[in-house]
This record gives C-alpha cells, sequence and structure tokens, in this order.
C-alpha cells in the first residue's frame, strides 16, 4: 500500500489545482462582468 500514496498526493494535488484554478475563473469572471454595465 506504501507505493499508492505517492499516487494518491498526486491526484490529491490535481484535484487541488483543478478547484483552485475554477475558483480564480470565477472570481475573475465575476469581476469582469460587474466592470461592465
Amino acid at each position: 500500500m506504501e507505493a499508492n500514496t505517492s499516487l494518491d498526493w498526486i491526484l490529491l494535488s490535481l484535484a487541488v489545482l483543478i478547484l483552485v484554478g475554477g475558483l480564480l475563473m470565477l472570481l475573475s469572471g465575476v469581476r469582469e462582468m460587474g466592470k461592465k454595465p
């Protein structure tokens, strides 16, 4: 089971990156929509 720890860490890091990227995209989209009249 020790060999799966690295894979779990990679999956966790990928999930975190996707979540953070999605949040940043949403925030930037909301800001752009708010700027436009």
